[in-house]
């Protein structure tokens, strides 16, 4: 028998009934059976999910790998994966309803690509009571009898024309496996799915975050097709499944110590992701162009000081400081290291409650936005005893920073910090330094 051009991966557990429908749903795809390949993972179902499988071995190729106990779903994923044979993944959930043509889409996109590394994402939309009987029937949805209000909400947020020009800054943050391919390679480079991921949420967004960056960001490695349609069964979902979830996210910015996942960490809503990365990415690129952040701005005394306290030290080129035991820094022009995070700061949950005796911003903060200048600011304070804003006295014209924003009147921002923190400003030849306490 050839090689199958597609192997559709479907992670299982616990949901014979849910696997059934959406198995079915590969029955009547109009990509010819014998192109394609399904492997069910059942990941320690109490019921084994083999004979919900084998039920349909007359129709398709189809096969069953089967884990004696829970391991989550990332090695789920893994364990099917293994036995592919296809040069592209596509990755289903189990209570995921294939639209007719959706298997011949992801096809005809990887075939499009020539070979070529790439990534579809597809879109799902959660059925209610009514749409998820006549899938189970094996009836077709009426596009027309579809609500909105339950479609993806990945699509609602990109819809605006500016969301959809900030796609290629950050797709993997629409990256869910609910209905996405990848080419086997690229899987294969990555290590797959991050097995210490064993609770629910963002194992998906983290392995496309790695085949994002494994292809250096490149915008044409991804594509979101709002034809590469499938159908969510309803179920019950946990609400101990959004608490898991946030474990997950620590874990992932603990992972991955970049201001992209710094974002998604602080947002929770899918497009203003996109929209916040493409900005911070450029605030980096212009914030290095024009010479800001630079160590030899600051104040003797400051530097001085810094050589014998613990710190963490935000600027452009400050690794390059002397500075005292169990410090760090943020300095996007180094490679980043244990010491040396490509961060922003407005997270900064790798540093215990008061571990830090000072914070040190040297121009950086003046990119941050309005809403998370106030959050980098609480959130430091909890970490060390005061924050020194550092504003060199560099000639930046505000204007042809645009769109990216600066802060160029200082006493504006004191004025407005004085009414929360304690706030002194001191003005120096090189720089002036706000004092927050």
């Amino acid at each position: 028998m050839d090689r199958p051009r597609l192997s559709v991966v479907i992670p299982a557990h616990n949901n014979a009934v849910a696997l059934d429908t959406t198995v079915a749903s590969l029955t009547r795809q109009t990509l010819p059976a014998q192109e394609f390949e399904v492997i069910v993972g059942d990941d320690g179902s109490a019921v084994p999910l083999t004979p919900v499988v084998e039920r349909y071995a007359d129709r398709l190729r189809i096969t069953c790998v089967r884990s004696e106990t829970n391991r989550g779903r990332s090695a789920n994923r893994n364990a099917a994966a293994a036995r592919a044979q296809a040069d592209v993944l596509l990755f289903l959930d189990a209570d995921t309803v294939a639209h007719p043509t959706l298997l011949a889409r992801h096809r005809d996109h990887h075939d499009a690509r020539g070979g070529r590394p790439g990534v579809l994402l597809g879109q799902r939309y959660d059925l209610d009571w009514a749409g998820a009987d006549a899938v189970r029937r094996g009836e077709p949805v009426d596009p027309e009898l579809l609500d909105a209000e339950r479609g993806d909400p990945r699509l609602e947020d990109i819809a605006h024309p500016q969301r959809i020009r900030d796609f290629p800054s950050a797709p993997w943050v629409l990256g869910l496996t609910h209905n996405a391919s990848v080419d086997r390679e690229s899987f294969l480079r990555v290590a797959g799915f991050d097995e210490a991921m064993v609770k629910w949420g963002f194992e998906d967004l983290e392995f496309f975050y790695r085949i994002f960056h494994l292809h250096g960001g490149r915008p044409d490695v991804f594509e979101l097709d709002v034809e590469a349609t499938s159908y969510h069964l309803p179920h019950f979902r946990k609400t101990s499944n959004g608490l898991a979830s946030m474990d997950n996210m620590k874990y992932l910015l603990r992972k991955h110590l970049r201001y992209d996942v710094e974002v998604l960490y602080a947002i929770n809503t899918f497009g203003r992701h996109l929209g916040r990365i493409r900005l911070y990415g450029q605030a980096i690129e212009a914030y290095r162009r024009a010479g800001l952040g630079r160590p030899e701005a600051l104040p003797d005394t400051l530097r001085t000081e810094l050589a014998s306290r613990t710190a963490l030290v935000i600027g452009n080129g400050v690794s390059t400081l002397e500075l005292g035991p169990d410090s760090q820094t943020f300095d996007h022009d180094a490679p980043a290291g244990p010491t040396n995070a490509h961060l922003l700061g407005t997270v900064l949950q790798q540093f215990k409650a008061g571990a830090l005796d000072v914070i040190v911003n040297v121009d950086l903060w003046r990119f941050l936005l309005p809403e998370d200048l106030p959050a980098f600011l609480t959130r430091g304070l909890l970490k060390a005893d005061r924050i020194e804003l550092v504003c060199t006295h560099a000639p930046v014209d505000q204007r042809t920073m645009l769109p990216v924003p600066l802060v160029a009147d200082l006493d504006y921002v004191a004025d407005m910090l004085d009414q929360h923190f304690a706030v002194t400003v001191a003005r120096h030849d090189g720089a002036s330094v706000l004092t927050v306490r």
